[in-house]
């Protein structure tokens, strides 16, 4: 499962538009109790495409649903989009806070160690492709 999420993630970033917003995954059991709050609760996902197609359409800045991070079954089946997303710091978990990346970058990592949890992951036009679980990155793809 982890090597098919990380597929995905390339072709989000080889598919990208120029209106590329960035983006976050949270592969998750939807049981899992997250500390997340929907930003767009109102707002439908898009329907009737694969999680690829729907990762795209919902990471351009023009569509509403572009902040956040979106919430994937072990399947990798979108099933939440645009949810805050705000994972226990973590001082134990090596961090390298000289390498300039963002608040998503460090939620993905602090969220990776989450019970119920299976990784996390990142796509931004800075950071490249960057993929954490059990609070380690194991898998970067540079921009």
């Amino acid at each position: 499962m982890v090597d098919e999420f990380i597929r995905l993630l390339q072709s989000v970033k080889r598919e990208a538009s120029s209106d590329f917003s960035g983006v976050g995954l949270i592969v998750c059991d939807p049981a899992a109790v997250l500390p997340i709050f929907s930003m767009k609760p109102l707002t439908p996902l898009p329907s009737g495409c694969n999680a690829l197609e729907q990762i795209l359409k919902i990471s351009t800045h023009e569509c509403e649903l572009h902040d956040g991070f979106h919430l994937l079954s072990r399947e990798l089946r979108l099933f939440s989009a645009a949810q805050y997303f705000s994972p226990p710091i973590d001082l134990a978990l090596t961090v390298d806070v000289e390498t300039g990346f963002g608040g998503r970058y460090f939620a993905a990592l602090f969220g990776s160690i989450i019970p119920g949890v299976e990784c996390t992951g990142i796509v931004t036009h800075t950071a490249g492709v960057a993929v954490f679980k059990d609070g380690k990155r194991i898998y970067s793809e540079n921009a």
